[in-house]
């Protein structure tokens, strides 16, 4: 029994397992310190927002490449205290570098890409942005993927970032187009109009709400135009509650909006 103690005894007092175990604490301080420095560094500018999302993105991003190199160099110095000749296993990787290059290139390919990424200012974090067709918020830009809150359906999409080439930002300005009927007059369809935008500047998420004015002499109705200023994320929503808005304005004030009809004729034909 005795023994046996202090076989363990011995282990945990081992030299080397001491020297691995400051080594590992040595790099999670080393990586703590750097972190904190990396956030109040990119964090001095919080009065211009496009600069603070930016910052929050260019954060992530260094600190997965932070950890992964500590990490690799924790591991080497520890392989060192074993005795282990790391030159040789570097030497000996050269035989199987062809095959592990084939294997990580469609991961550097994503790297490489989040870094452009980030760096030509595709986008950031909260970014509402289209991506082949699917159009919703940035909710993660890593060093690999990005993902995507679909801000009509709430499904999240998850992008390679070697597979982004277009992208399109949304932006924050909403038009919608308002047909009235030609028999009613110009003045009193702009005057409710202007109501209704006034009503729509007091909804949440929208910052303006403004009559532009006649856009379009379409076949059966005037096309009136009405800007709205919100964040992309709130867009359909804002949009839908804009809409039952303009509608309620338009009912109360006994203007209707014009639509196409149908007009069956029944024929009753009789042989003589």
């Amino acid at each position: 029994m005795n023994e046996f103690l202090n076989t363990i005894q011995h282990d945990i007092l081992d030299k080397k397992i001491v020297m691995a175990i400051i080594i590992i604490l040595i790099g999670i301080i080393i990586y703590k310190i750097i972190g904190r420095a990396i956030n109040k560094l990119l964090d001095r500018d919080k009065k211009n927002k496009r600069l603070d999302r930016k910052s929050k993105t260019m954060i992530k991003l260094i600190d997965n490449i932070v950890k992964y190199i500590i990490i690799a160099i924790v591991g080497v110095l520890i392989l060192q205290i074993y005795g282990i000749n790391v030159n040789s296993i570097v030497a000996g990787l050269g035989l199987v570098s062809i095959i592990a290059g084939l294997a990580i290139q469609d991961p550097l390919k994503d790297i490489i890409s989040g870094i452009n990424i980030i760096t030509d200012d595709y986008y950031a974090l909260g970014d509402v942005v289209n991506i082949d067709g699917i159009e919703g918020k940035v909710i993660q830009l890593g060093v690999r993927t990005t993902k995507i809150l679909d801000t009509k359906r709430g499904d999240v999409f998850i992008f390679a970032n070697r597979n982004i080439s277009k992208v399109t930002k949304v932006s924050e300005e909403l038009y919608i187009d308002v047909p009235l009927s030609y028999e009613d007059q110009i003045i009193k369809q702009e005057k409710i109009l202007n109501e209704a935008c006034k009503q729509i500047q007091k909804l949440d998420n929208v910052a303006e709400a403004k009559y532009i004015g006649l856009n379009e002499f379409a076949s059966s109705a005037l096309v009136y135009k009405i800007k709205i200023m919100c964040k992309p994320e709130f867009k359909y929503q804002v949009k839908r509650q804009a809409n039952r808005i303009i509608k309620l304005e338009l009912d109360k004030n006994k203007l209707s909006i014009p639509y196409n009809q149908i007009t069956v004729h029944n024929a009753n034909t009789k042989n003589s």
